[in-house]
């Protein structure tokens, strides 16, 4: 008993080895604050479904359809399940493993000056076997493999935050071409009733063919126009009909807003710490970084011997009835390595410059989200003042060509004053609209920059799947 202690305690303590490095999150110099941030009242935080700032029942409509007809989503699930698989597989590896086998045979012997005699031989057998993981390479495959579900899961997330971006700008840019195609229609009636005065003044003998041929000129190029806005309206619809998972052919939207109707929701901006907690593709990076550290421990532990310890139990009897001859056998066997050319400090090597290369890569990734913070406050301030000062030069243009037609009518101004106008305001209504749909899409680039309405004290799903067509999707994933 006094020699059965020890050797047990010290099994015990090589059974908690493990040579993975201690983890520590890479240093990154991160700001105090945003430059472009800029005071404004009423700001909000930004819930989960961040799509309901816009408070439009259609979008909020088409971001729930793509949550779980998405085909890059689907097909991210699944990317979820194989890795709750590798989990399941690697922790096999701490479990004994247990095969059973049953034989059963029949031999005939035919003696040619004696009497035939048949034999029935029946045996099956057990075997059980376990590795004792002395140095920890078998946990470190599983914490590599926990580090990457969490990894994809995160992945899944930043995957699910530009789905819904991308969805909410081509909506947005759909119904701002149709306020283009409304805008190419009015002018092209305005044009036309344009046409329709020189022809009666050429009639009358007041304006000459030129005035007549260079208003032919506008009424053509606005129904080139029209044809363009119309060809990019088809386009976009298209393009909502694949982030939604449906052929183009049986997909049509129709929507009772227009771009005109919609406000840009004010963001409240927290610091820029906070942004490594907000955003899954960080944390997805995080988590490669945390597998390649185990995977290190892994390549250690190559270096050390492993023991696997085993019995087998097996029974034979020649017929059914009979009396069983049993056979049990303890085995235990032991490995270590002597020479491997190399291999292991290779694959030791391997291990350590891929963590050094996800260090870096993380780095990059973190400085990259604060660039695109930047960016985004630059461009939603950018849009803003260009959407005011360009809604000013519409208003403007409107009245400049109200006036020079009238005045045109009665024979006051030339004809080229009134061309002048016309083109202003295609051009200044055309522009606004653009400016308006600009103005939306950066606050979306700054919704996503943000990291969406993502939080890590979201509910742990309890399995990933692809969803059925009405199941809600899960929310968020997996918190190490």
């Amino acid at each position: 008993m006094k020699k059965v202690l020890p050797l047990a305690f010290s099994t015990f303590l090589l059974a908690s080895c493990s040579f993975i490095p201690q983890y520590s999150q890479p240093s990154v110099e991160v700001p105090s604050r945003w430059k472009s941030e800029t005071a404004a009242e009423n700001k909000v935080e930004i819930p989960a479904k961040w799509w309901t700032l816009y408070q439009d029942d259609t979008l909020n409509s088409l971001a729930e359809e793509a949550l779980t007809q998405n085909l890059d989503l689907r097909a991210g699930f699944e990317r979820v399940n194989q890795a709750r698989a590798a989990l399941r597989i690697a922790g096999a590896s701490m479990l004994p493993s247990a095969n059973a086998s049953l034989g059963a045979s029949r031999t005939r012997t035919d003696p040619p000056s004696a009497k035939a005699s048949n034999v029935n031989n029946f045996s099956g057998g057990l075997a059980i076997s376990y590795d004792l993981d002395l140095f920890g390479a078998n946990r470190a495959t599983i914490e590599a493999a926990r580090a990457s579900l969490y990894g994809q899961q995160y992945e899944q997330e930043a995957l699910k935050l530009v789905t819904l971006g991308d969805l909410t700008s081509a909506y947005f840019n759909l119904l701002t071409t149709r306020e283009r195609v409304r805008i190419a229609e009015d002018n092209l009636k305005n044009f036309r009733e344009v046409l329709n005065i020189i022809q009666v003044r050429v009639d009358t003998g007041l304006d000459s063919d030129l005035e007549l041929s260079q208003q032919k000129v506008a009424v053509s190029s606005s129904e080139a126009a029209l044809a363009t806005h119309k060809q990019q309206e088809a386009i976009y619809q298209n393009a909502l009909a694949l982030l939604l998972g449906k052929a183009p052919q049986t997909f049509s939207l129709d929507s009772p807003k227009n771009i005109a109707d919609f406000s840009v929701p004010q963001i409240a901006i927290e610091q820029p710490s906070v942004l490594l907690e907000r955003r899954p593709d960080i944390h997805s990076v995080e988590q490669s970084l945390i597998a390649a550290n185990a995977n290190i421990g892994a390549a250690r532990a190559a270096f050390f011997p492993s023991i696997n310890l085993g019995g087998t139990a097996t029974a034979a009897v020649a017929s059914l009835g009979d009396p069983a001859t049993t056979v049990l056998a303890l085995a235990s066997s032991l490995s270590a390595p002597i020479f491997s050319g190399g291999s292991l400090e290779g694959g030791l090597d391997q291990a350590t410059s891929q963590q050094r290369e996800l260090v870096e890569t993380y780095r990059k990734t973190v400085l990259t989200s604060f660039r695109e913070v930047e960016d985004a406050l630059a461009t939603t301030k950018a849009a803003t003042e260009r959407e005011v000062a360009l809604r000013s030069a519409m208003n403007n243009a409107r009245r400049a060509y109200e006036i020079s037609r009238k005045r045109y009518e009665v024979g006051t101004i030339d004809f080229q004053t009134l061309l002048d106008t016309q083109a202003s305001l295609l051009s200044a209504e055309d522009t606004y609209a653009q400016a308006l749909e600009a103005k939306l899409t950066a606050s979306v680039d700054l919704v996503k920059a943000l990291g969406g309405g993502w939080s890590e004290q979201a509910p742990i799903p309890a399995s990933a799947s692809v969803p059925a067509p009405t199941s809600a999707p899960e929310e968020a994933p997996i918190k190490s």
